[in-house]
């Protein structure tokens, strides 16, 4: 569908990302003492929770993130080096390392899932299930469009 009527739909999803980064790293740096990116937050938080049931690796963390391989890497790499995480071979294949969480992230857990979702709740208020339903899928019609 050509956008005839000029809306800079790509403008204003980048100034609400804006909007959005700058809350969350604020939330996020005043619900913990540390140095901890919030990327490293979220991947605390979808560690913590998929951990629970199931063993998670470097591909997860790709695929849900939509990051590169590198990119991740380096995020783990540093997020080793700050005792957030641990990397573990698998029996099975010694080339795979399954990502563990220390026992320092365990404890900003709570912190972390806190600020995140105090964000997560201000960005729906006063919208209706309704409305998130029908906004989910059209953000799933925009990233399909550009993949």
């Amino acid at each position: 569908m050509k956008n005839n009527n000029k809306v800079k739909l790509g403008l204003h999803i980048s100034k609400i990302n804006h909007i959005i980064s700058r809350k969350m790293d604020s939330a996020v740096i005043s619900a913990i003492d540390d140095n901890l990116t919030v990327s490293q937050a979220y991947v605390i938080d979808y560690i913590f929770m998929k951990g629970e049931n199931q063993e998670v690796f470097q591909k997860d963390l790709e695929k849900e993130f939509d990051l590169k391989r590198s990119s991740i890497s380096l995020m783990l790499n540093n997020m080793e080096k700050s005792g957030l995480i641990t990397r573990v071979s698998v029996a099975e294949d010694g080339r795979l390392k399954k990502i563990i969480l220390t026992e320092k992230s365990n404890k900003l857990y709570e912190k972390i899932s806190e600020a995140i979702d105090s964000i997560e709740n201000k960005l729906c208020e006063n919208i209706t299930q309704e409305e998130l339903n029908v906004f989910q899928g059209v953000l799933d019609k925009i990233r399909d469009n550009l993949e």
